[in-house]
């Protein structure tokens, strides 16, 4: 009876031992389909990625034409999203209903922008600087575009878009997206900037612009 108590005894622990095993392997694979590491106690790694697209349509004497241009993300509006979503205290301004980049400003200046260039302040602020000059007339004074927001999970983008009318014979070759209403605003910083082939609109011809700001994120 002992010998039997004992055999009994050692299946009864196998069993145990088993189903231990199971438990553990599901919650490892269970953590490997939720994180993608085989380590559920490991450090999650987080990552945000922002990306800005521009895409400009054009009608001139009733002809639409549309085109998608390269466009450069600075550094300096970067760290100002970055700043606002880890909490600190951004540069100029902090988000609000004035304070965005929901904003579209134009300019005729042809220079290639660069990611590193000074891009902030009521001086280098506005669109095309450091080299060249924002537009405030004829039409095509920076306003407030139509914002779609993100939804839904990763990837995904939000929208800004603005339609330009000329109201007099007007050169644009660049596109700006900032986060304040007016010029010379010493909270401007520019978020990114686009240079397209330079186009000349009659009075009340029109131009779209479209910035779409893609995120994605695990």
């Amino acid at each position: 009876m002992k010998f039997l108590k004992v055999e009994w005894t050692k299946k009864r622990g196998a069993i145990a031992l088993l189903a231990t095993g199971l438990v553990v392997t599901s919650f490892i694979l269970g953590g490997y389909i939720a994180t993608g590491n085989l380590n559920p106690w490991g450090n999650r790694h987080y990552y945000q990625i922002l990306n800005a697209n521009f895409q400009e349509c054009h009608t001139l004497s009733g002809v639409q034409t549309c085109t998608a241009d390269h466009n450069v993300l600075y550094d300096a509006g970067a760290l100002w999203v970055q700043r606002v979503t880890s909490g600190e205290t951004p540069f100029g301004c902090a988000p609000s209903t004035t304070c965005g980049f929901k904003y579209i400003a134009m300019s005729a200046g042809t220079t290639a922008p660069v990611a590193t260039d000074s891009v902030t302040g009521a001086t280098n602020g506005d669109c095309g600087k450091p080299t060249d000059t924002e537009l405030t007339t004829n039409g095509f004074a920076r306003a407030l575009g139509t914002v779609t927001d993100i939804s839904g999970s990763s990837p995904k983008s939000s929208t800004v878009v603005l339609t330009f009318t000329a109201t007099a014979t007007q050169a644009v070759a660049k596109s700006c997206l900032v986060n304040q209403s007016t010029a010379a605003n010493a909270n401007n910083i520019q978020l990114a900037t686009a240079t397209f082939t330079s186009i000349t609109l009659q009075n009340l011809d029109t131009i779209q612009i479209t910035w779409t700001i893609s995120w994605t994120w695990t």
